[in-house]
């Protein structure tokens, strides 16, 4: 039968110190803690024999983290003033280069008078949980980033969404309203006489009503086609094309590679986004035909609006020409909805706006 060690053997209580998963030490009360005594698991740790502990007074002050020093020091002058316990988180520079992060607390051991002694203390290695502190810590920086970026993108969307209803807004008081305000003056007005009325003024009126249906007609397509709802992205991308050309004098064509039809928000985003590069080839480009390519592409839906028009830099347009939404809203529309978005260009050899957006796959209802 083995015989149970004596709690009074000193040989006990060293391998009791020396099997514990830390640095147990005993230093002097001055400000460089001297040691007196520093347990073999140092050597593991840090590399530091413990004959080099005993004899190098400074060892623990020289190899610490310059950016930690005079705060851990500082707190080791206010423990030993206080006669008060050692608590602190610092690193150190072990022999071989490393840092190790280590977590040190010690108490004071005084004599039956109350003299102070020695400080007795243990350090523990937290390296692994200090470098998944910071990994949390970048990852959370990382996350308000992403959420405030997100925020600014949405408020300067709103701004741009704003300013573009403003201008159709205007564009309906100014144009329609008043056309059929002056087509409703002017039938009152033959009302009054019906036996004055000619043909010629007649076919004057309804051709002004012609105009302002078709402006209207203009302004349905901007805002949102009902083939958008009821016929498919490509359908309304390429009435919407269509009607563009009608002014513009383009050739246009459409090719239609989806491999199914996006659902209802995303449709109405990547609709957004070729309206608004048609837009700007229409106002800017000078082209003569424009071509709009809808693909299924991953997991995602990938538009393709070109231009063989003049092109242009496209550095430099992260901001919104006045009048209009601007390429800007296309890189931010692109952001918010999770893809991206990238515009190549060159004088004299048109524009491609090349956006892909990720479909989200279907919640199973809950």
């Amino acid at each position: 039968m083995t015989e149970r060690p004596s709690l009074d053997d000193p040989e006990v209580y060293r391998m009791l110190v020396e099997g514990i998963p830390a640095i147990v030490y005993v230093d002097e009360t001055d400000e460089l803690s001297t040691n007196f005594y520093t347990s073999p698991q140092a050597v593991e740790l840090l590399g530091y024999t413990q004959e080099e502990w005993a004899t190098t007074p400074d060892l623990w002050v020289t190899n610490m983290h310059p950016d930690d020093r005079e705060r851990v020091l500082e707190e080791n002058r206010r423990s030993n003033r206080d006669l008060d316990r050692f608590f602190s988180e610092y690193r150190m520079l072990a022999k071989d280069g490393r840092l190790v992060w280590l977590r040190d607390e010690a108490n004071i051991v005084s004599d039956d008078d109350g003299t102070p002694l020695y400080w007795r203390g243990l350090m523990l290695d937290i390296t692994a949980e200090k470098e998944a502190e910071e990994k949390l810590r970048h990852s959370m920086d990382a996350l308000r980033r992403t959420i405030q970026q997100r925020r600014e993108l949405a408020v300067r969307l709103e701004g741009a969404q704003e300013e573009e209803r403003r201008r159709i807004a205007a564009d309906i008081h100014d144009d329609p309203i008043q056309v059929m305000s002056a087509v409703d003056l002017r039938l009152q007005m033959l009302a009054a006489e019906p036996s004055e009325v000619t043909s010629r003024e007649l076919s004057e009126l309804h051709s002004t009503v012609l105009l302002s249906i078709e402006r209207l007609r203009s302004m349905v397509f901007e805002l949102r086609p009902l083939a958008l709802d009821t016929l498919g992205l490509v359908v309304a991308v390429r009435e919407y094309l269509e009607h563009a050309a009608e002014s513009a004098g383009w050739v246009v064509g459409v090719q239609d590679r989806l491999a199914t039809e996006p659902p209802d928000d995303l449709r109405a985003t990547l609709y957004r986004i070729v309206q608004e590069a048609v837009s700007n080839a229409r106002k800017h480009a000078e082209a003569e035909r424009v071509e709009v390519s809808v693909s299924t592409v991953g997991d995602g839906v990938l538009v393709q609006v070109h231009d063989d028009g003049r092109g242009f830099d496209p550095q430099g347009t992260d901001r919104p020409r006045p009048g209009h939404i601007g390429l800007a809203t296309i890189y931010e529309r692109s952001e918010l909805a999770g893809g991206w978005c990238r515009v190549e260009s060159r004088s004299g050899e048109g524009t491609t706006v090349e956006c892909w957006l990720p479909v989200e796959p279907e919640r199973e209802p809950g």
